[in-house]
């Protein structure tokens, strides 16, 4: 991609790998001797997505989505919606209602009188490869 290309960007990026840290320069240029030793390393931290993705454990729950209607929110068909009981839905976010029938997910400013608010969607897990890779056993 050129300089010039739009892209994705990234504002942060979420690693384990501080080994280059430790590697002097040589002429502007880190050293990497190998692969870092995560287990004898003290320093890291373990990337829990439990920690990152859940604030209220007791009240948080995951929902398989269905349907192609979220796919303008960025929401598709197979997504998990991670959704918490007790976080009072904002006018900007999601959340999840039932209708008496099914649940819906929508912005609750869209809402009518009869909906019940189930919870607020606090994350969606997009997967882009599905299923699992085999194993050699």
């Amino acid at each position: 991609m050129d300089a010039g290309e739009p892209g994705i960007t990234m504002d942060s990026v979420i690693s384990s790998d501080t080994s280059w840290l430790d590697q002097p320069a040589a002429d502007g240029v880190s050293i990497h001797t190998g692969f870092p030793n995560a287990a004898a390393d003290k320093r890291l931290r373990g990337l829990d997505l439990n920690q990152l993705l859940i604030k209220n454990p007791s009240s948080t729950f995951m929902f398989r989505v269905r349907g192609e209607e979220g796919i303008t929110q960025g929401i598709f068909n197979g997504d998990l919606a991670i959704v918490d009981r007790i976080t009072p839905p904002r006018p900007q976010d999601l959340v999840l209602w039932h209708d008496g029938a099914q649940f819906n997910l929508s912005r609750p400013t869209r809402l009518d009188d009869s909906a019940v608010v189930w919870g607020t969607v606090t994350a969606v897990i997009h997967q882009y490869r599905e299923g699992r890779e085999p194993t050699n056993a």
